[in-house]
């Protein structure tokens, strides 16, 4: 079995792989539930220290705004080019819990179950990921198994701050006029809310917020998110008959009521779903809602949904006249491959063509999920999603490998060359 090692800061590490174990650290977790800008302010911590090192590396324009937001300019690049941006998020998921975290590397991975801590302990097992198997030989990153890893999306952030480094320390190495952007609140849906895309100045972009290497993410799930909400009557349970409308059993049964072939745990592929993800009680019984995600990838298939969602609560009234049902639908993002490919279809050309560059495999995949690429697509930036190499995303099983990291900075750096070569 490979050796552990709980000392993240090794002297044989590349700086793009010391870089991710610093920032996985520092806990960055968003709240679904808060309406401050960003959910957390902790957020802001690592936005802080990004700021730093750009600046430090000699952006003199780098800069966190008010919301956590940080925006910085690489020198270079010919006039005539578009400006490329480089976009990942700071936030992580709020699934699992988010810090302290203590990152492990498992060196030299041989095909075994690793042990990575917990109480309960947690495995990393190649028969629960597979994909483990293909990293034979590879210096495997995890957490300790309290949190999650935050390689979703920390990989993206260490490999855009390391191009970063690079392209100052090397005036030679190609590059378009070049943006980065970090954002907040990305795994709750509202990393680009408070977005200035005027001042992200941009005609491309990639976020670096995908999963294993050679995947470039160009299509994405519609999606919409719904409330159900309940106002009951409430008396005492031994009075109840004729009287009592319990909001909790109305909830129920609308959930009860959704198709359950159309849920995340029996669907993939091009495959929507509906997805009660969060119930709330009030006080007492006559209080109670239900939030429903709605996932579709095609536009007809999400209003589908949308309206048989509507008839589960029109049923509802009329079976519970004595209460209030309400329902109140948001969308949240739409699929973002036809703005890509109506604006610049070159986003996914040029992707591919920097792949062939060095002889890497690219798979053009549809993400059962939503990027800050989906929003920033449909508001006229063209933005694509490549991937950073991490696995088990939103999860104590996540794991990343040093060497796909490098490989996703040696991808990037060969993209953004492919730009500066062939954008004019």
């Amino acid at each position: 079995m490979p050796t552990e090692t709980d000392t993240p800061n090794r002297a044989d590490l590349p700086p793009v792989a010391e870089r991710f174990l610093r920032y996985v650290q520092i806990d960055t977790q968003s709240d679904p539930d808060s309406t401050s800008v960003p959910t957390t302010e902790k957020q802001k911590d690592l936005s802080r220290l990004l700021t730093d090192e750009l600046r430090a590396m000699g952006l003199d324009d780098a800069a966190m705004d008010e919301h956590g937001y940080v925006y910085a300019t690489v020198p270079g690049g010919s006039e005539g080019l578009p400006v490329l941006a480089l976009v990942a998020h700071v936030d992580t998921a709020p699934d699992e819990p988010g810090g302290p975290v203590t990152p492990r590397i498992h060196p030299k991975y041989d095909g075994s179950v690793l042990e990575l801590g917990g109480d309960p302990p947690v495995y990393l097992d190649p028969e629960r990921s597979p994909a483990l198997l293909e990293h034979l030989g590879h210096d495997v990153i995890t957490s300790d198994g309290t949190t999650l890893l935050g390689s979703d999306d920390k990989a993206g952030v260490a490999v855009i701050m390391q191009l970063a480094q690079d392209l100052v320390a090397d005036p030679s190495l190609p590059r378009p006029p070049l943006r980065v952007c970090f954002t907040v609140d990305e795994e709750v849906g509202r990393g680009i809310d408070h977005l200035d895309l005027e001042r992200l100045g941009a005609d491309v972009a990639y976020t670096l917020d995908g999963g294993p290497v050679g995947t470039l993410d160009t299509e994405t799930f519609n999606a919409a998110s719904a409330t159900v909400r309940v106002h009951g009557v409430n008396v005492h349970p031994g009075h109840a008959r004729g009287v009592m409308a319990n909001a909790v059993r109305i909830v129920a049964e609308v959930i009860a009521a959704l198709p359950a072939d159309q849920s995340p745990e029996a669907t993939d592929g091009a495959e929507g779903y509906f997805f009660p993800h969060r119930i709330t009680q009030g006080a007492s019984p006559s209080e109670a809602e239900v939030k429903i995600l709605l996932r579709d990838f095609e536009s007809d298939g999400l209003e589908r949904r949308k309206r048989f969602l509507e008839h589960l609560v029109e049923a509802a009234r009329a079976a519970h006249p004595r209460a209030s049902v309400e329902l109140e639908i948001e969308d949240s993002y739409r699929n973002m491959k036809e703005y890509i490919t109506d604006k610049d279809p070159r986003a996914i050309d040029f992707a591919f063509a920097a792949a062939r560059a060095m002889d890497l495999e690219m798979t053009e995949q549809s993400v059962r999920g939503g990027t800050d690429g989906a929003r920033l697509s449909e508001e006229g930036l063209p933005t694509p999603n490549i991937f950073t190499g991490g696995y088990d995303f939103h999860s104590r099983f996540e794991w990343n490998t040093v060497q796909n990291l490098e490989t996703t900075l040696a991808y990037v750096k060969r993209l953004v060359a492919h730009w500066a070569e062939h954008g004019g």
